[in-house]
């Protein structure tokens, strides 16, 4: 560039704000010739018509009139934006369509004639997450959710709540970064939405949260052009809906995204500037195909796209949209992500894409602190009904009330009649589908889910059974064998009654179980008296000869055993090694006889009916423990069931699955059932007629010490085998 007065270079520079967009080096140059020119034209009493060269976008160049009494500064004030003082993009003058104050605004006033206006909960929702109401002018109660009635005309919100105008209160005057910073307010990064069917929970995010999103980047200044230090212009920004499939993703989130879009008589004047733009400069400025939309001019993107874990990555989002969270699969074992498979779980969903909005949310916050009070809003919307109490949007829920998660985190987790004003707890259809079945109902409309989805277990038939006092003997864990785990029993009670022993033999990956139990002859109940489980810690594996010799031969005696079952053939050897080290009774045959069986869905089906039938008594669980445990408080069974058997026992029971007619149910998710086989392999064979005659003839034998023996080390590996004892099939 040629040398320039001071002047000139000033002009040139103000030139260079005004028309960012076209300005080339060469340009500067035909301006430099202006401001020379421009001396001589006016002291002809002429004006001055400048036609700027085509820039590399190819556009067929922009004639500017310099009139006589030309104001720059007049100019410069036009293109000013008022809200942000930042310059305008003159190429897209937007001046005149109206910029919404706030989610309220938008919904009321933008759109209000093209689309319903939003249910009483779901503005308070939408205001709460853009964090447009006043913390120090608005009543603390109306800032609960519950406090807030459906039946409340939306339009009314006004006389109740104090919004922000463009991030600023308008009654307090307090800007948005104070409030958050002294007033309460919070800078919420995360909505995670659970309600019943028919809450409209997806419609209002992906026709309402979004869109206004949407709205507000348009308004707003680009963000590299207030941190260019935090991020290039080069960076494309994008807003993602994410589903089960590519199906639903289009189907449930972008089709009400695009309909609103398309349907709304603002966007559509949007659209119409953009359109003249482009004819005027020659310069394509956005892209609206069926499965995405472009603003070329603002460098974003939005679109739906399906769960596979390369289309999660990668992105710079403004936001992300997860639907039915609660129904992506979890992650298999103690893996975050599941590194075999293409399709993201539902935690690698949930990091990826917040991992993803990382960048805008820093600019954003860095923004606000710089006074920058209406910069837009960046955050994932986790929209779900309830699945499981394990399931992630569950999981989510919980940590939204913590005082670390609330910080962040906006949790909803409403039924459907106490969100849509149209539907009350007593509508027929609500009021059948509890008749039919309660517990999915419960599930479906009171978005409050089971444990487990499918349980195999119905609550009501095993809560109220852990009744039976202590457990009969203490677990003390022992490290004292390098690699090895094992432990140690202590007695704290007998029974007048002699008794069956189930295991279920883990080694490293699950637990070495023991269920101890006895038929009540007078009361007619079967009373389990011992759970013990070994589980393995730090990568060792159990002992299993320590344990033979310390826990199970100890126990057959302390509970006075006439049997001791097993469902793996590899414990054959403890089988038979117990068989031998208990002697024989005063009939001379063996005391403790042995059987290997594997349980079968018939097993399983029966110790259910007489679970449900009352006639199974457990070990006591404590009221407050037994509500964490089947209102899904347990996060780790790994960390928080360590030396609990009896509660784990409950645990298991409320999250087995049925996984279909004729098969044996399984672990729930991110759980085990090793504590749940024993007890069922023991419960089911106590009621044979071989093991209850046995049990009878035992009733009033008594035994001394002399009948313990040495004998091999047992075996160990996976399930399987046939049964035997004594005839018994």
């Amino acid at each position: 560039m040629k040398d320039k007065s001071k002047s000139s270079l000033k002009r040139l520079q103000t030139f260079s704000e005004l028309f960012p967009d076209f300005t080339t080096p060469e340009q500067l140059e035909e301006l430099d010739r202006l401001e020379r020119k421009t001396k001589k034209q006016r002291a002809e009493g002429r004006s001055e018509t400048l036609i700027l060269t085509p820039n590399e976008t190819g556009g067929a160049g922009v004639e500017i009139e310099i009139p006589d009494d030309f104001d720059i500064k007049a100019l410069m004030a036009q293109a000013e934006d008022p809200i942000t003082g930042m310059m305008r993009n003159l190429r897209i003058d937007d001046r005149d369509l109206r910029h919404a104050k706030n989610y309220w605004d938008y919904s009321a006033n933008i759109v209000g004639k093209d689309a319903n206006m939003p249910w009483a909960k779901q503005m308070w929702t939408g205001l709460m997450l853009f964090g447009e109401v006043c913390t120090a002018c608005t009543k603390p109660s109306r800032l609960e959710i519950a406090n807030i009635p459906k039946t409340l005309n939306s339009m009314e919100f006004p006389k109740y709540f104090k919004i922000l105008e463009h991030g600023v209160c308008p009654k307090c005057g307090r800007h948005k970064w104070d409030l958050i910073k002294n007033h309460g307010m919070r800078n919420y990064l995360e909505l995670v939405n659970v309600l019943g069917q028919r809450s409209g929970k997806s419609s209002s995010s992906a026709g309402g949260y979004f869109p206004y999103m949407a709205h507000q980047y348009m308004k707003f200044p680009n963000l590299p052009q207030l941190a260019p230090q935090s991020m290039q212009a080069s960076t494309e920004l994008t807003m993602t809906f994410v589903s089960l499939n590519m199906s639903k993703s289009v189907g449930v989130m972008w089709v009400p995204f695009k309909r609103h879009i398309e349907g709304s008589t603002w966007w559509q004047e949007y659209f119409k500037i953009l359109d003249e733009s482009r004819q005027k400069y020659g310069v394509e400025l956005y892209r609206n195909s069926t499965l995405y939309m472009s603003f070329l001019h603002k460098n974003m993107k939005f679109y739906p796209t399906g769960p596979r874990s390369s289309a999660l990555r990668g992105d710079t989002r403004i936001g992300g949209m997860l639907d039915e969270l609660g129904l992506f699969p979890l992650p298999q074992g103690d893996a975050e992500e599941d590194t075999e498979s293409e399709r993201a779980n539902a935690d690698e969903a949930h990091k990826s894409l917040m991992n993803s909005l990382l960048t805008v949310q820093a600019v954003r916050m860095k923004l606000l602190k710089q006074g920058y009070s209406s910069v837009p809003g960046s955050f994932l919307a986790s929209v779900s009904s309830p699945f499981s109490l394990r399931d992630k949007v569950m999981r989510l829920i919980r940590l939204s009330r913590t005082d670390e998660g609330k910080a962040t985190i906006l949790g909803v987790n409403l039924p459907t009649w106490e969100v849509n004003p149209d539907i009350e707890r007593d509508n027929p259809v609500i009021v059948a589908a509890y008749a039919a079945n309660r517990e999915k109902a419960e599930r479906d409309y009171g978005a409050n889910p089971p444990a487990v989805h499918s349980r195999y277990m119905p609550v009501n038939a095993f809560e109220n059974a852990f009744t039976g006092g202590q457990n009969s003997h203490n677990w003390q864990y022992m490290f004292d064998q390098p690699e090895f785990i094992y432990g140690k029993i202590e007695k704290i009670r007998t029974g007048r009654w002699p008794s069956v022993v189930s295991i279920d033999a883990g080694s490293v990956d699950n637990s070495f179980t023991l269920t101890g139990m006895h038929y009540d002859f007078v009361t007619n109940k079967t009373v389990v008296t011992t759970v013990l489980e070994c589980m393995p810690q730090e990568g060792r594996r159990v002992n299993f000869n320590a344990l033979y010799l310390n826990v199970i031969l100890p126990l057959l005696k302390d509970l006075n055993a006439v049997g001791l079952f097993a469902d793996q053939w590899q414990s054959i050897d403890i089988l038979n090694r117990a068989q031998d080290d208990m002697g024989l009774n005063p009939l001379g045959k063996p005391r403790c006889k042995s059987l290997q069986h594997s349980p079968r869905r018939k097993d399983f089906d029966a110790v259910r009916a007489m679970m449900t039938a009352g006639n199974i008594i457990l070990p006591t669980v404590g009221e407050h423990e037994k509500n964490y445990i089947l209102q899904g408080g347990v996060a780790s069974f790994k960390q928080e069931m360590v030396n609990k058997p009896i509660e784990h026992l409950m645990l298991q029971m409320s999250t087995v699955k049925d996984i279909g007619e004729g098969r044996c149910p399984t672990k729930g998710d991110d759980m085990t059932d090793d504590i749940f086989r024993a007890f069922v392999l023991g419960a089911s064979l106590i009621h044979h007629p071989k093991v209850m005659e046995a049990l009878r003839l035992a009733k009033d034998w008594t035994y001394g010490e002399a009948n313990r023996a040495r004998m091999p080390l047992p075996a160990y590996a996976g399930r399987s085998g046939l049964t035997r004892w004594a005839g018994l099939r």
